[in-house]
């Protein structure tokens, strides 16, 4: 239980008991590895250092308790974001887009900090998702940038969407044909250049040319299905 984390640093540490440190929370996977979240109400306190103890003294003597346990002791921040950086460590993040309406999180790191983020088996990022509750998507930043290009490419195909209006739709989070079929009228209509109709217009060319794209998928779908068919 994780509970039992927690019940063994209060033990360890003293200012836990007293009140002074908080943990905020744990996600634990038993005899493998847990990340636990903690705050201070003092500013003079380190709620990590306090935990870790001197020379590593006081998570030394849980981990033994826990027959060798990992334990990540991360610092709570109020500020969701942050707090995902400080549990995705040691691995360093280069930006994080957050979905507030979905609870999710959009990681990019560099490509040689890809495995570290992941961690063995995806554990690091699903225990960092435990911990915080927000859903985590970490990405390399190559990936990231040909995601940001095939989304600016798609925008550009909608019929009525000029270079100038694709960087103003780009600009304003709507990165793909796929956002901008989602968008609202409302939302719309206060970007630069755009009303209530051209609002509407936009959007439902977005609309359209996603059921174009998903009809053309489905026919090369059928045709190659229809090949290997005659190749039997």
């Amino acid at each position: 239980h994780p509970g039992f984390i927690e019940a063994l640093f209060e033990l360890e540490v003293p200012e836990i008991s007293e009140g002074i440190v908080t943990v905020e929370g744990v996600a634990r996977e038993p005899g493998s590895r847990t990340k636990i979240g903690v705050s201070s109400s003092d500013r003079d306190v380190d709620p990590v250092g306090a935990c870790v103890g001197m020379k590593g003294s006081r998570v030394q003597a849980v981990v033994q308790e826990l027959r060798g346990e990992k334990i990540d002791i991360i610092a709570y921040d109020p500020d969701p974001a942050r707090y995902v950086v400080n549990a995705l460590a040691p691995a360093e993040i280069s930006r994080v887009v957050v979905d507030e309406s979905n609870q999710a999180m959009e990681v990019i790191v560099a490509d040689e900090m890809l495995s570290l983020a992941i961690g063995r088996r995806g554990q690091n990022v699903r225990l960092a998702s435990k911990l915080t509750g927000w859903k985590i998507d970490v990405k390399s930043e190559s990936k990231y940038g040909e995601a940001l290009r095939a989304g600016y490419r798609s925008l550009l195909d909608v019929v009525g969407v000029s270079d100038v209006g694709a960087d103003t739709l780009f600009q304003a989070g709507y990165g793909s044909a796929d956002a901008l079929a989602e968008a609202t009228v409302d939302e719309l209509a206060v970007l630069p250049g755009i009303d209530d109709e051209r609002a509407e217009t936009l959007i439902f060319d977005a609309q359209r040319y996603l059921e174009d794209r998903t009809e053309a998928m489905r026919r090369e779908e059928d045709g190659g299905s229809e090949d290997e068919a005659q190749a039997e």
